[in-house]
């Protein structure tokens, strides 16, 4: 089967820091990656690569910041009270949180990541953004799945495994 919109792809990759050639992160350590093709579930550059490809596709490519994930970005490293945190049972740095973000532009709400980089005192530093963000990047990716979405998965917007429900 051919990678097409509504595909659910498994992916091995590497990805590297392309200008010191830092391993960055490896799938073989944390497992197979998997999404669902051209509902932007992943890096847009990747995704455009590997469309029409089949299983068994390898290839290396580079990314810019832009195309992959953008920028570095100071307005997303914020200082919170710790005070902001007493709904959860205990904090730590590197600990990842979803917090609701409104747009000054529009006025919308959307939900963004961020990992907590310090806690000092009542001083709590967050950064919103990816731990990719603003490297040049080098994908060594191999197509090692791909088959069909379901509907379930299509409503929920990514993969379900057996024994998984969400």
């Amino acid at each position: 089967m051919k990678i097409t919109e509504n595909a659910v792809v498994t992916l091995e990759f590497k990805v590297y820091d392309n200008d010191t050639n830092e391993l960055l992160e490896d799938t073989k350590e944390v497992g197979p990656f998997f999404y669902i093709h051209g509902i932007g579930a992943f890096v847009p550059k990747v995704e455009e690569t590997l469309e029409g490809k089949e299983r068994g596709f390898k290839t290396v490519m580079t990314l810019t910041p832009e195309e992959g994930y953008g920028e570095y970005d100071e307005d997303l490293i914020m200082e919170m009270s710790k005070e902001d945190f007493a709904d959860f049972d205990d904090i730590y740095e590197g600990m990842e949180f979803v917090a609701d973000m409104e747009d000054d532009e529009t006025g919308e709400e959307s939900e963004q990541e961020f990992v907590i980089t310090s806690i000092e005192d009542d001083v709590v530093t967050t950064d919103g953004n990816h731990p990719f963000a603003g490297r040049n990047l080098r994908f060594e990716v191999e197509v090692t799945g791909v088959r069909e979405a379901s509907e379930v998965e299509l409503e929920h917007g990514h993969p379900h495994f057996e024994g998984f429900e969400d």
